[in-house]
């Protein structure tokens, strides 16, 4: 479980989490300072202090709750995730089996009608692999036909019945009449 102490989030993998409203009041600590001062007044090592000072403009312009700069979470051309996404839904529903290489050629051939030029994207499985998980796809592969039951299945039912009644409930003709008469 994560815990909040003075402006740092401690996450229970071991390792703290800076929000940038937190470490913009860092820099401006080392600026009106140094740099290993305002590390032992927050209590962070000066090799953050280090890269926030050099992430300043980037940490002003962010969200003050953004932890990290991964870049975007939601791929680089929305267009084609958008418009893959929707051809995989339209084949599936079809029970059309779809793979990785036709995605890809789809994307590929959606890039070429965008005029985006194939040094920029190249439709590779990473970004086939990251845009199926963006988007919730999966390539599981519906079956239209059972398996079918065998010809003599009605006789091979019976005879597992009749052992397992002989097996678990090994009572004689006597017995049973006993039982019977003694239950009604």
């Amino acid at each position: 479980m994560d815990r909040i102490v003075c402006g740092t989030l401690w996450s229970s993998k071991g390792g703290s989490i800076y929000d940038s409203n937190f470490k913009i009041i860092v820099v401006n600590a080392a600026e009106s300072s140094s740099n290993s001062q305002a590390a032992r007044k927050y209590e962070v090592t000066e090799c953050n202090v280090r890269q926030w000072r050099a992430q300043k403009e980037r940490l002003k312009n962010a969200n003050s709750q953004r932890k990290s700069f991964r870049g975007p979470q939601c791929g680089r051309f929305q267009e084609i995730d958008r418009r893959v996404c929707k051809y995989v839904t339209e084949k599936c529903k079809d029970g059309m089996p779809i793979t990785r290489a036709i995605i890809q050629l789809k994307a590929l051939e959606i890039a070429k009608e965008l005029n985006i030029p194939t040094n920029e994207f190249k439709a590779s499985l990473g970004w086939c692999k990251r845009m199926m998980r963006r988007n919730g796809l999966s390539l599981r592969r519906r079956t239209s036909l059972a398996q079918g039951l065998p010809t003599d299945f009605e006789e091979k039912l019976l005879s597992f019945q009749r052992y397992v009644i002989n097996t678990f409930f090994p009572i004689n003709c006597k017995q049973r009449y006993q039982i019977n008469k003694f239950s009604i």
